[in-house]
């Protein structure tokens, strides 16, 4: 194998792959990297059975086709520090010699007959925006649970719908919705899958390192595959085959009481009043017509109080909260108003961006239900 590519073609491809190798790999030839050339182009693929990523490097000059497999860790490394100038990979028997300018590196190869094949990229079943995948997956992936023994509760579930995507991740203690426009392939009829349950790490790493302005999603009917795909990237990640959680019932609950306020406000006197939340286990929010007063701690701790302004209607009430959930909630709203839908201090409350666009119509944004933890006696 011998080639010729341009430093910063290697380098993003490579950076596209590099967070599949995993650290920990379950056999050893899946910390590596393979390289392939072909007459008329060349890639970069990683895998570690669950997640794999395929690049394309564009505007490769292949003088010898062939393949070849190398410590993953150690290409990422090497391809962000090469200089300017064009690299040249080539295949010398047991060494992969990399030369760019006056750098030289020698990578030992492995075996790349040792490893597997890549999933087939499933056919498309409809494309969205790039901007707006990402941004929604950054936004849900926040209530997506974190412990491994409730796996469920690890994914961002898709649920497909005739003109928008529905994306949903919860922990039990919060609920992120978000929704977004789509472009559904209209041949696939009845067979388009209705939701997929998706690892929310798999699904949010994948979603960043995304690039191009349109990207196709891809299933198979009766396999648990996921595929996101622009012209030069290719990812598979394997679903989690279960249920999920049922949520619906929280969203169509009536409200009696809503509160509207500036989100930068709101975040910085949570952020200042929590200080004196023991562990912080909660800040207390008591509204009133034109105010809502944030409070934590106690005689015992010392304790801290804020007020900001707000538009508040119903009856004044006092609700409590977790502040990092409520924190997060509000800073992935990326919103300038929020409104925070509530329904007595014991019920969840809704937590929504409320920005339009220029035309008047609310922007599509994030719908955060969280629950309140109890009020100190």
């Amino acid at each position: 194998m011998k080639l010729r590519v341009d430093r910063d073609r290697l380098a993003d491809a490579v950076a596209v792959v590099g967070p599949t190798v995993p650290r920990r790999p379950s056999i050893p030839v899946l910390a590596g990297i393979r390289l392939r050339a072909e007459p008329d182009s060349a890639s970069v693929a990683g895998f570690d059975y669950e997640i794999s990523s395929h690049a394309t490097i564009t505007d490769a000059v292949v003088d010898e086709p062939g393949a070849a497999l190398v410590s993953g860790r150690l290409l990422t490394d090497i391809a962000k520090a090469l200089p300017p100038q064009p690299v040249e990979l080539s295949d010398n028997g047991d060494r992969l010699e990399i030369v760019c300018g006056p750098s030289r590196f020698a990578l030992p190869l492995m075996t790349v007959e040792d490893y597997p094949d890549l999933p087939p990229s499933p056919a498309a079943v409809g494309a969205v925006n790039h901007s707006d995948l990402r941004d929604a997956v950054a936004q849900v992936v926040v209530a997506a649970g974190r412990d491994d023994t409730l796996p469920m509760l690890t994914g961002i579930n898709i649920e497909f719908h005739p003109s928008f995507l529905r994306l949903v991740s919860t922990d039990r203690f919060r609920i992120a919705i978000r929704e977004l426009r789509w472009e559904p392939v209209a041949a696939m009829g009845n067979s388009r899958p209705t939701s997929m349950l998706v690892p929310a790490r798999a699904l949010a790493e994948t979603s960043k390192t995304l690039t191009g302005p349109r990207i196709e999603i891809a299933s198979v009917p009766g396999q648990a595959i996921l595929g996101l795909a622009t012209d030069e990237q290719h990812h598979t990640m394997r679903t989690l085959d279960m249920p999920y959680a049922p949520y619906e019932r929280y969203l169509e609950t009536t409200r009696t009481a809503s509160a509207r306020m500036r989100s930068a406000p709101l975040i910085a006197a949570i952020k200042r009043v929590s200080l004196l939340s023991p562990k912080g286990a909660q800040v207390r929010l008591t509204f009133a017509a034109t105010t809502a007063r944030l409070s934590a701690g106690g005689d015992n701790e010392g304790s801290a109080e804020e007020s900001i302004g707000c538009e508040f209607d119903g009856e004044p009430l006092t609700i409590a909260f977790n502040p990092r959930y409520l924190l997060e909630g509000l800073t992935a709203a990326h919103a300038e108003i929020v409104e925070i839908a509530l329904n007595g201090p014991t019920r969840a409350a809704i937590l929504r961006a409320t920005d339009r666009e220029p035309d008047g119509k609310r922007r599509d944004g994030l719908i955060y239900v969280l629950m309140p933890v109890r009020l100190p006696d």
